[in-house]
């Protein structure tokens, strides 16, 4: 079986923690990122392609390198075009690979499965039945009647399996998100399952699904060569849509359903957290929370800080170095639509974070000022930064930590912790760590422009000249 990772969404639900920048399967909510778990799971059915952005590849890229996976198993596109576009994408390129044959199975990258024993036998199955030309899904038993959910209604008659024990049925039709009293409805109906978006189908025969209901999407992504050298030209002329509504919900038969719990959470909001907290599952948070007369609050913070809370109820709290959200608990939901509050305003912290990842390793703005700015690199081992030069802005390095290299007009210096160095504008460098431990550095610019777009590269191991 190929496994297939779809790594894409905005990150608005989880702000100010998540946030388009740095979305929700980056985030290190059980000690790793969803995207890491989510690889982990799959291990014992091979290496994953991983579909995502372009903007996320340094991300992945980092999050497959954590893992131990091969990067060229990474798939990045141009643009977001939903998930039929991005499926069509890794069967287009399974049929090149003569893969036909092979089943793919299709898993989000941002969700959570506590009982991986049970959800890796249903994968198992999934894989048996979709042999037979079956598209495949998994249905999650609805907890309570869930308006945020796409619905499987399945038949009362169980298919044969291999596996007694767990039980497969045909789908009857595939239900958009119902209002609250049909919901109510599918969940005393006792027929009706969460559709997690977890898909399986043999390559050639998703192909002739796509042929069939999505034929000028398939015709366009069959005109993407081997080499991805036309991608971005292709992805420019696709339509945006959903699997499900491009294929799923148009099959009238040959669609099976494995129903089970999994311990599966798609992790959608603060109050699912504060949820899966209360049963006991540990919340990877760096807040150091007292609590005086208050009760049945919801505490996360990402990074060290004491916090007090005094006389209050029922509340969500999150902390992040440059954004707070104070909400009640089963409000949200409305997360949303602060960011987009937000976005009007301008603000940047609607959708990036005060830290960015790069190929490199990442930095974080310690303090940005009208004629300075101050950041902390780290340089991971084996890595380095472009050569490149800048034309508005000095810099002033101090090395923390960490053995480094710098190149300053084409002359190498090494540099260890406690020395400084200053880098005239105009001058060609680039920072390098030679050794096996991160090199962290404080940055400090002078001038007056501070912009990103102030960097002309010479040479880069990232393809970013």
């Amino acid at each position: 079986m190929i496994t297939v990772i779809l790594s894409g969404g905005s990150g608005s639900r989880l702000w100010p923690v998540s946030r388009e920048s740095y979305p929700k399967q980056f985030c290190e909510f059980f000690d790793q990122s969803f995207l890491n778990n989510t690889i982990e799971r799959l291990r014992p059915f091979g290496t994953p392609y991983i579909v995502t952005l372009q903007t996320m590849g340094a991300l992945t890229h980092n999050a497959m390198t954590q893992s131990g996976i091969a990067t060229d198993r990474l798939l990045l596109e141009p643009l977001p075009k939903n998930t039929a576009a991005a499926i069509a994408l890794v069967v287009h390129h399974a049929l090149q690979q003569n893969l036909g044959d092979e089943v793919l199975g299709v898993f989000p990258a941002d969700h959570l499965i506590t009982d991986v024993g049970t959800f890796q036998k249903a994968i198992s199955l999934g894989e048996e039945i979709a042999k037979n030309n079956n598209v495949v899904t998994l249905g999650i038993q609805p907890r309570y009647p869930a308006t945020g959910y796409g619905y499987l209604e399945v038949g009362s008659q169980a298919i044969s399996t291999s596996k007694t024990t767990m039980p497969a049925y045909p789908v009857k039709k595939f239900c958009e998100k119902p209002n609250i009293e049909t919901a109510e409805k599918f969940l005393e109906a006792k027929n009706h399952y969460w559709n997690a978006g977890i898909f399986f189908f043999k390559a050639n025969h998703i192909a002739k699904l796509f042929e069939i209901h999505m034929p000028e999407l398939w015709k366009r992504i069959k005109t993407i060569k081997p080499d991805l050298s036309n991608l971005k030209s292709v992805y420019s002329n696709l339509m945006s849509q959903s699997l499900d509504y491009g294929i799923m919900e148009k099959l009238t038969d040959g669609v099976v359903c494995i129903p089970g719990d999994f311990g599966w959470s798609d992790v959608g909001s603060w109050d699912e957290l504060a949820r899966l907290q209360e049963e006991k599952l540990e919340i990877s948070s760096s807040a150091n929370v007292f609590s005086f007369d208050a009760a049945d609050n919801f505490v996360y913070s990402s990074h060290d800080k004491v916090i007090g809370v005094s006389g209050v109820d029922q509340l969500i709290i999150v902390d992040t170095p440059d954004a707070l959200l104070v909400t009640r608990r089963g409000e949200s939901q409305n997360v949303k639509k602060l960011v987009e509050m937000m976005r009007e305003a301008r603000l940047p912290q609607a959708d990036g974070h005060s830290f960015e990842v790069r190929p490199w390793g990442r930095f974080e703005i310690l303090s940005d000022q009208a004629n300075h700015k101050v950041k902390r690199l780290i340089v991971e081992p084996g890595r380095q930064l472009s050569y490149q030069e800048h034309q508005k802005r000095d810099e002033h390095w101090t090395f923390i930590s960490g053995n480094a290299e710098v190149v300053l007009d084409d002359k190498t210096i090494a540099f260890k912790p406690g020395e400084q160095i200053y880098i005239p504008r105009g001058s060609k460098h680039r920072l390098r760590n030679p050794g096996k431990v991160p090199v962290v550095i404080i940055e400090v610019q002078t001038g007056q422009y501070f912009g990103e777009d102030d960097i002309k590269r010479f040479q880069d191991d990232y393809d970013r000249v």
